[in-house]
């Protein structure tokens, strides 16, 4: 009876690990960002599961006096992937891919403690839809961040 019970939790316990897929992506080998030692991977970085065409927005904080790197990625098939970072108070645009041809990194440092909103698009344009579940896949969002070295005397 023992070895039953055992048998069962390990089929259930194998079946909830298969079915999210997502989990860690942001710092599987599909979603390497070219990095010098300096930069550390932030608490903030994601992994989701999305449906194409549809915007998934991410409320993120982003500290002053940091460089930060931000490197999207998802599964090969489902690119480009469209992301702006949005101001969360004011809902100004600060940066869109979609004016860089859609780069999925990029780099910037940032003076003061913001509040900012990623709104993120996986767009999909060669996609062969068979069957609804054809159109979800794994995004990673990867923060890295390091603290701006103090230049002059």
């Amino acid at each position: 009876m023992k070895k039953r019970i055992i048998i069962i939790l390990l089929l259930f316990l194998s079946i909830g690990l298969k079915s999210q897929p997502c989990i860690n992506f942001h710092k599987g080998k599909q979603c390497r960002v070219t990095m010098d030692e300096s930069f550390k991977l932030f608490s903030q970085s994601k992994s989701a599961m999305i449906e194409t065409t549809k915007t998934y927005k991410y409320q993120v904080i982003l500290f002053g006096g940091y460089d930060y790197k931000i490197g999207l990625c998802t599964e090969s098939g489902f690119e480009p992937i469209h992301f702006r970072i949005i101001n969360a108070e004011d809902q100004t645009v600060f940066f869109d891919n979609e004016d860089e041809k859609y780069i999925e990194t990029i780099g910037f440092s940032n003076e003061e403690t913001k509040k900012v909103i990623f709104e993120i698009t996986l767009l999909a344009t060669d996609l062969k839809v068979n069957d609804e579940r054809d159109t979800r896949a794994c995004l990673g969002i990867a923060i890295f961040w390091s603290k701006i070295p103090k230049l002059g005397i």
